[in-house]
């Protein structure tokens, strides 16, 4: 459970998006991930058990039991219609930009059409528990592709002084004054709580798994063990892109930087390996994206109002 909290978490957006952050901004972007651990322990302290108590399928669900039917309807549209137009469409269009990268000669539609139907195809023979498992497996594979290039970039760098001449302004600093343009410091008091209890605590994409807890036990040591994930990705992910200032100081496009990594510094099977682990965390997006969708259709809409369906 912690291993696909972690992987639906990180996903090929993600990837892209906190390399290309710590490349041009450093580390501040970093807190958004360990607000995301706080959070998560604030929610198996007081949210958790109220949830699995309640034993609801949806969070839409429980919002009907605390209130009543037009939070739930009002609350399961926000829902679709958010994960298909953002998350959904992020992660494949991601997906389809590094499969471009692999094979420039396939259209990007082709991509993202191939990248839905694999992960729609097994989300839709094994449901949840399909999900849950190819997520465990995925996150093994960001992991361990992640650190390898860590290790890689720390070893072609000359020195760590070489790092901070390259790097922007202030990279090494997480706390950013009012003014800064990528995390001023009033935000992580505000907004990324705000952000972060909605998307950790009340969203179908990320709470469906600890729904499925066999315990509430078992439901917090999942949630914990992904919240500590989370805090890895400084070392594995924003690090080495910000060491990539050094390496690539006139990249065009900083969006690329983790590929350009992945590319440049591994030898070939470990080249593959690495890009298996960016797809993987595409997919592990995609799948639970359509399984959450599926099951807010399925038991806000039409088991509501068709019940006899």
């Amino acid at each position: 459970m912690g291993l696909s909290l972690f992987a639906t978490n990180q996903s090929g957006t993600s990837f892209i998006g906190l390399s290309s952050s710590g490349y041009t901004d450093g580390i501040a972007v970093f807190n958004y991930e360990w607000t995301g651990a706080v959070i998560l322990v604030f929610f198996v302290v007081f949210l958790l058990p109220f949830y699995i108590r309640s034993r609801v399928y949806t969070m839409p669900e429980f919002l009907e039991r605390r209130f009543d039917r037009r939070s739930r309807y009002a609350h399961s549209a926000y829902t679709v219609v958010a994960e298909t137009f953002i998350g959904l469409s992020a992660s494949l269009y991601a997906g389809g930009i590094t499969i471009n990268l692999l094979y420039p000669d396939i259209p990007l539609w082709v991509s993202i059409a191939i990248l839905g139907l694999i992960a729609g195809g097994y989300t839709i023979v094994g449901g949840l528990t399909a999900v849950v498992i190819t997520d465990a497996i995925q996150a093994v594979f960001i992991i361990g592709g992640s650190l390898a290039i860590t290790v890689l970039a720390f070893t072609r760098i000359d020195s760590w002084s070489q790092v901070e001449e390259a790097a922007p302004e202030n990279a090494f600093n997480l706390i950013r004054p009012a003014t800064d343009p990528a995390v001023p410091w009033p935000g992580l008091l505000t907004g990324l709580f705000v952000i972060g209890v909605y998307y950790f605590c009340m969203n179908q994409l990320q709470v469906q798994r600890v729904l499925g807890a066999r315990s509430l036990d078992h439901g917090r040591l999942g949630s914990l063990l992904g919240g500590a994930l989370k805090l890895t990705l400084l070392f594995i992910i924003i690090l080495p892109a910000t060491m990539a200032t050094a390496l690539y100081p006139n990249l065009d496009n900083p969006d690329r930087i983790w590929p350009v990594l992945a590319f440049d510094l591994l030898p070939i099977g470990l080249r593959g390996l690495v890009l298996a682990a960016l797809v993987a965390a595409l997919m592990s997006t995609i799948d639970s994206v359509l399984n959450a969708l599926s099951t807010v259709i399925t038991m806000d809409f039409v088991g509501t109002l068709r019940p006899d369906t």
